[in-house]
């Protein structure tokens, strides 16, 4: 059997049917997790977050337009509950174990970059604290982008930034990363979206 596609249990959900909710919260859960863990460093937090951002998107559900990316709508809430620790807590956070953060399959179909890929490998650790030293802003592009595959109109839609500031963070995000790891980093991090940026850094 088929499993549903987000459409459909959205549909259902803005029909008062919860148990449609619950399907697409196992999907997009672990994902929204490990997006949270990387912005605030700590993973019993990331989970809290996650847990409030998803009921914040159900109480809201009505105002989702079919069409959209449920993931990256449920990021927007997600990040606003991030930034909003983030800014509450005075100290910065104990970094979460890398192993905690490695990508799930995107329940969506969509190709994670390179760097996701990465994640994955020997370097794991070392390019986990290079990232979690990054500023906030660098590291909401470069997460969004790099690790959940969204494009810059998407997360400009997430983040407020227009799509040409993010273009810009996610370039410096990288020069930051390649001071960290060295030049290695390009071949990680390098879309065909960005090929023609490299002038530009």
């Amino acid at each position: 059997m088929n499993e549903p596609t987000d459409e459909s249990l959205i549909l259902r959900c803005k029909a008062g049917d919860g148990e449609a909710y619950t399907a697409l919260s196992e999907r997009y859960r672990p994902g929204l997790v490990r997006f949270n863990a990387y912005i605030i460093g700590d993973h019993d937090e990331a989970e809290n977050l996650a847990q409030e951002a998803l009921a914040r998107a159900y109480d809201q559900i009505g105002q989702f337009r079919v069409g959209q990316s449920f993931g990256a709508w449920l990021r927007g809430f997600g990040l606003n509950l991030c930034r909003n620790f983030l800014r509450s807590r005075k100290r910065r956070a104990k970094p979460t174990s890398p192993e905690v953060l490695t990508p799930e399959p995107d329940p969506e179909g969509r190709k994670h970059g390179v760097l996701s890929g990465i994640m994955r490998g020997e370097l794991h650790d070392r390019l986990w604290l290079a990232v979690s030293q990054l500023p906030l802003g660098y590291r909401e592009a470069l997460v969004l982008h790099y690790i959940d595959g969204l494009d810059y109109n998407e997360i400009s839609e997430i983040t407020g930034a227009t799509a040409g500031a993010l273009r810009v963070r996610s370039l410096r995000a990288r020069q930051l990363l390649r001071s960290s790891l060295g030049n290695v980093v390009d071949s990680w991090l390098l879309q065909p979206d960005e090929e023609g940026m490299k002038d530009e850094e």
